[in-house]
């Protein structure tokens, strides 16, 4: 049992609930200072909020951070999707690094530009949902970033006839704990019943088991 009694346990505790709640989505984040340096950071507390007007928060801790710095002044930012074969991307852009650093061409990234906003994000990666600032929330020691997404650049790669992703193409990472990642490579499809048929579910009645 893991509890937060003391000092002591507080590490181990805070740890075993950050590895608990896994796969999260990784928010690779870019964004532009005041001198044009463009910014590239993988955030893993990150989720969607609501589904119209679609809304996204991520999490930034209470160190000082360049992504925070330049969505503060500027008031947008890109969140990009990274796919399958570049965890190793995700985990070096996260290094702390000097802010005259382009994190995504230091690692060999090249930049597309924003097609609603001024900033760009990294080509050759997942969607990038690009968004504008709703707010900046101090919470419990960190800062809570709620952007509106107002545009989304998707490689034609990912998609189907139809315009929506291809969930065959598509292979988005996750993170878990530590430096572990995780790749989407299967998935099963289960349809929501009707109520009828959940209320009849007694042909179910070995779910769960």
């Amino acid at each position: 049992m893991y509890s937060s009694n003391t000092d002591a346990d507080r590490g181990a505790f805070v740890w075993m609930v950050k590895n608990a709640v896994v796969p999260r989505p990784i928010a690779w984040v870019s964004t532009v200072d005041g001198a044009g340096v463009r910014n590239l950071a993988p955030f893993s507390y990150f989720a969607p909020l609501t589904m119209d007007p679609p809304t996204v928060v991520f999490s930034i801790s209470d160190t000082p951070k360049d992504t925070l710095t330049n969505i503060s002044a500027h008031g947008e930012f890109a969140i990009t999707i990274a796919l399958s074969g570049q965890e190793e991307l995700v985990a070096h852009t996260a290094s702390t690094v000097d802010s005259s650093v382009d994190e995504a061409t230091q690692v060999g990234l090249s930049w597309a530009p924003g097609v609603r906003i001024a900033v760009p994000h990294p080509a050759g990666a997942g969607p990038s949902l690009e968004c504008t600032l709703v707010k900046i929330e101090e919470f419990r020691g960190s800062h809570l970033v709620f952007g509106e997404v107002v545009g989304v650049a998707v490689d034609d790669r990912l998609l189907r006839a139809d315009g929506r992703l291809d969930q065959d193409v598509y292979r988005p990472v996750g993170r878990m704990g530590g430096a572990t990642f995780t790749r989407v490579d299967n998935w099963v499809r289960v349809p929501i019943p009707a109520p009828e048929e959940f209320l009849a579910g007694d042909q179910h009645s070995d779910l769960g088991r």
